[in-house]
């Protein structure tokens, strides 16, 4: 058992932390709205299914983990701009068949100037690739550090009249916030 809220003095309103997270997250399906579709001379009338979860705020104050980031825009912009660079890579050899009047030194000058276009945007993919390789490490310390987050997520009691938590051991009410602090520090990824 535990102790009693150490705002209020009771204990009736306090649950395990999983357990007020969990108990947050409810599950619905059910039909949506009629909806009229003109199919030919007549109309056809649809209900849609509609399905999701359903989140309390409590829950959601303490949730243990930042919600994961996707990567497939990085990478599909990357890819375009390669795209694009590849592009713009044709420019300098368009340009060989009519070489500038002033010979070999003016010849490179040309092509280096039609080549930076080209150049920019393959700096811009590398940026976006070195921005996706920082997000997948985060995400791998993230995962490593799980375990030892949860470990401390587990050990949190929240008091539903007072909206704090708090440890067993200790006789401070934290806000959801910097218990979540907490456990992300536990878990190293709190940077």
């Amino acid at each position: 058992m535990t102790e009693p809220c150490p705002s209020c003095g009771l204990l009736d309103q306090v649950q395990h932390v999983p357990a007020a997270y969990h108990g947050g997250h409810s599950f619905f399906r059910g039909q949506g709205p009629a909806v009229a579709v003109p199919a030919g001379d007549g109309v056809i009338v649809t209900n849609s299914q509609v399905s999701g979860i359903s989140v309390t705020a409590v829950a959601r104050s303490l949730d243990p983990f930042p919600p994961p980031r996707r990567g497939g825009g990085l990478v599909a912009a990357a890819i375009l701009l390669a795209l694009v660079g590849s592009c713009f890579l044709l420019l300098p050899f368009s340009a060989a068949d009519d070489p500038p009047p002033g010979g070999a030194a003016a010849k490179a000058l040309g092509f280096a100037m039609l080549s930076l276009p080209a150049f920019a945007v393959y700096i811009a993919a590398g940026v976006l690739v070195w921005l996706y390789v920082r997000r997948v490490r985060a995400h791998r310390r993230q995962r490593r550090g799980v375990p030892a987050a949860q470990q401390v997520w587990e050990q949190g009691w929240f008091c539903h009249r007072c909206g704090g938590v708090y440890f067993a051991d200790t006789g401070r009410l934290l806000t959801p916030a910097h218990f979540r602090h907490l456990v992300a520090r536990a878990g190293g990824y709190d940077r």
